[in-house]
């Protein structure tokens, strides 16, 4: 996992697909695009834009082996909960790869604040539940092809 302000580029740099990433939000602004998916590089790299609102369901921690995700509060702020997939030992749901999820039943052991400006990657070996969000968030949520 990385976490860290999006314009510290060197924290991402050395992302082979950050420069992708970083392009596209030069040129888009996700303030006024409609809610959805968005493809940058098709499949390989896309972003899905998502208004979220405060409700009460908590998701379980979920893990990804296809996509790297790398998340972003817009507009507003949301929690995710983080555990190293390795520490985990509680299946919910086996992996799906038409789903890209394995959802797991273990407690995170670290919870992430994301605020507008802040980037948070996560691997495949990273368990995380991007949690309800408790006013309501803008975010973006970039889909990038391990």
């Amino acid at each position: 996992m990385i976490i860290d302000q999006i314009n510290n580029t060197a924290s991402f740099r050395h992302l082979p697909w950050f420069e992708t990433v970083e392009a596209f939000l030069k040129r888009t602004d996700l303030l006024t695009v409609e809610q959805g998916r968005y493809d940058v590089e098709g499949d390989n790299i896309y972003v899905i834009v998502a208004d979220d609102i405060p409700r009460d369901a908590y998701p379980p921690l979920e893990a990804h082996r296809l996509y790297i995700d790398l998340q972003l509060a817009v507009v507003g702020s949301f929690d995710v909960l983080w555990r190293p997939l390795a520490e985990c030992t509680g299946e919910l749901q086996p992996y799906s790869e038409e789903e890209d999820v394995l959802l797991m039943s273990d407690q995170a052991t670290t919870r992430l604040g994301i605020t507008p400006g802040i980037a948070a990657v996560f691997f495949p070996h990273d368990a995380h539940a991007p949690q309800p969000p408790a006013h309501n968030v803008r975010k973006a949520i970039f889909k990038i092809r391990v």
